[in-house]
């Protein structure tokens, strides 16, 4: 039996990470609360655009969706067309002082939730020690574990990462597709392959959008990682530069500087990067060896197409479905087991209503 986990962020809310749905509310509230917070001058390109570009009202900015943000600016870019009175060569500021708003609200609520993790503490223990398996070779013919994540945010990937210590590294958080350490001389970071080949293991995390830990070098396309800082907002204060690139290119060292890869909330998601077609390709071999998928804080939206296409495509007629929610409303309950009900049809599907930490704790 293998078991797939697909998280949503449902999944991190226990521990005190935002839900997108009120992303800018909190970037406007933190931001009246201490400004220096913020690159003061990316927060006023964000409120200019939302007011100046789109028209919003200062009292119904956070009202505002994500998507209706970013997949006009996406749109424009893809097309090389102009914006209203934002020309082609400033349409990219924009888009990246409102992924630098969003990326670092996503890092103060977070640091400032004192919620606890030890939930998610315990899920990564209980991943490592089913991954522990395929060490010493056994990966040939034991797989039986992996997780697949919509969330940018690194709670996850730093509870595996300190879960694996105690096998004294002799494993990788694998993010399934080829990951290089931001520090040189970080041996514990490698792409998951290298470590089955060396005889330890991996303990599978795809993440479809990204990760706050991940930077890209523009120019080789490498994606580096580091933990547990979340480096996808903190370059923006002190950007660093592809070691590898610096080396082969010296002349050019000034052209490159890591960038955030994070796929924002979008109608038009752009999955080109040649990392992100990797990361896909990955999730839905997963998905397509599952005898379970456990949807945890996932709700299947239909914006999410990209997510519904590779599940339509790869989820075994047989696969067995599992729903975990935080919900204690009855009517509330029934419309959430019809809509995924309409999706998966006749499938074998157990639903859970107590949310994740209490469906972590069954788990054994």
């Amino acid at each position: 039996m293998k078991t797939v986990f697909i998280l949503g962020a449902g999944f991190s809310v226990e521990a005190g990470a935002p839900v997108q749905a009120k992303l800018l509310t909190e970037a406007i509230r933190l931001y009246q609360k201490k400004s220096s917070d913020y690159d003061v001058e990316k927060f006023s390109i964000f409120k200019k655009f939302l007011t100046e570009q789109l028209g919003y009202a200062e009292d119904k900015l956070a009202d505002v969706e994500l998507e209706d943000i970013f997949t006009p600016l996406d749109r424009c870019l893809t097309d090389n067309s102009q914006f209203r009175g934002i020309g082609l060569y400033k349409i990219m500021d924009v888009r990246e002082a409102v992924f630098h708003v969003v990326g670092r609200t996503i890092q103060l609520v977070i640091n400032n939730s004192g919620k606890s993790k030890q939930y998610i503490n315990k899920f990564a223990n209980y991943l490592t020690q089913k991954s522990s398996g395929r060490k010493n070779g056994s990966y040939r013919k034991y797989d039986p574990i992996s997780t697949i994540s919509t969330n940018w945010d690194i709670f996850l990937d730093n509870s595996i990462y300190d879960s694996i210590a105690t096998y004294g590294h002799d494993a990788v958080v694998d993010y399934c597709c080829y990951i290089s350490s931001l520090d040189e001389q970080d041996e514990s970071i490698k792409p998951g392959l290298e470590k089955l080949g060396q005889g330890g293991f991996n303990v599978k995390l795809i993440k479809l959008h990204g990760s706050l830990n991940w930077l890209q070098c523009p120019r080789c396309m490498r994606l580096y990682a580091r933990f547990p800082r979340k480096d996808g907002v903190v370059d923006y204060f002190d950007p660093e530069s592809c070691r590898h690139c610096d080396r082969n290119f010296p002349e050019e060292i000034k052209n490159h500087t890591l960038f955030s890869n994070l796929i924002m909330p979008t109608y038009i998601k752009d999955l080109s990067n040649p990392q992100y077609k990797v990361i896909w390709q990955n999730a839905g071999i997963e998905i397509a060896e599952a005898d379970k998928l456990v949807f945890i804080g996932y709700s299947l939206p239909s914006a999410d197409f990209e997510m519904r296409q590779l599940l339509s495509r790869m989820t075994r007629k047989n696969a067995v479905i599992e729903i975990v929610d935080l919900c204690s409303e009855i009517d509330r309950q029934q419309l959430i087991k019809k809509h995924w009900e309409k999706f998966f049809g006749n499938r074998e599907m157990i639903f859970y209503f107590d949310g994740a930490k209490a469906y972590i704790d069954t788990l054994e």
